[in-house]
């Protein structure tokens, strides 16, 4: 029986490639280190710089559909017009990632005292989140807006007030659920850590330890778990997760789920494998 399905796996994997799942692929990459109102990072606009660079020379993602902003670049304006862009121009049957590394902040509603999250570009005041900063109310709009039926979220910054389901994530990834799963509409999110922790980067590593992590999972396919030569979104936060528990001794844990109840599974096929 193992026999079996090893062979019905190789069988499909050879068959699939990217072209077979997503009529086309386009990402924004948001990387910032020298921010106007907040503490100097080290590595973000290099971690963003090397996602760039596997999700195009590995992963088959058009140069022409990946956008970068950093540092300067990266202003709450300018990231909400290729937000913007990026929903005019996907289309159903396309995917679309987008990787943001930089300063991430929780607070409390006043209102109804739950945590609220927000992303800081470049320009973004902790003193005027709701103005200058992109709020994860924000970005499940965003997310909403785009017609692509996969979409990935990597973030790597720390922040709360994140409302993820977990629906639909820990099934056994058969041959026959990947078929089904990247049929289906999803939205997926990986982030660094929660609320009152913070990112950890390192001289040693040259990048943070969430990106370290992922370029380790999708460059090395180390996060392929079931070596089908496949990576879908659930194996890289998985593999992302262990990782940086480890490496930062529990300090930080990245958090995976889903924004909605939608189960589809984003993935990765390597030029190599195609």
């Amino acid at each position: 029986m193992y026999r079996l399905l090893l062979i019905l796996l190789f069988a499909y994997v050879r068959a699939v490639t990217n072209e077979d799942i997503y009529e086309n692929s386009w990402a924004l990459i948001v990387g910032i280190d020298k921010y106007q109102y907040a503490q100097t990072l080290n590595y973000a606009v290099k971690d963003a710089e090397s996602i760039q660079n596997i999700l195009v020379n590995t992963f088959n993602f058009p140069k022409d559909n990946v956008v970068s902003l950093f540092n300067e670049d990266a202003t709450y304006q300018n990231i909400r017009k290729q937000f913007s862009e990026i929903s005019k121009s996907a289309e159903e049957n396309d995917r679309v990632l987008i990787f943001f590394a930089g300063h991430g902040t929780t607070r409390k509603n006043p209102g109804s005292n739950e945590d609220l999250g927000y992303l800081i570009p470049v320009d973004g005041k902790e003193e005027n989140l709701t103005r200058s900063t992109l709020s994860m109310k924000t970005i499940n709009t965003f997310s909403n807006e785009i017609p692509a039926k996969s979409v990935l979220f990597l973030v790597d910054a720390c922040y709360g007030g994140l409302t993820l389901s977990t629906r639909g994530l820990g099934k056994e990834q058969t041959p026959e659920y990947l078929k089904k799963m990247t049929k289906e509409k999803g939205r997926q999110v990986i982030t660094a850590g929660g609320k009152d922790e913070k990112v950890m980067e390192k001289a040693e590593w040259g990048h943070s330890a969430f990106t370290k992590n992922l370029i380790s999972g999708l460059e090395n396919e180390l996060a392929d778990a079931n070596n089908d030569g496949i990576i879908s979104g659930e194996e890289l936060g998985g593999f992302i997760r262990s990782g940086v528990a480890i490496d930062t001794d529990g300090q930080h844990t990245p958090q995976k789920g889903r924004i909605g109840s939608d189960v589809g599974e984003f993935v990765f096929i390597s030029e190599t494998l195609e």
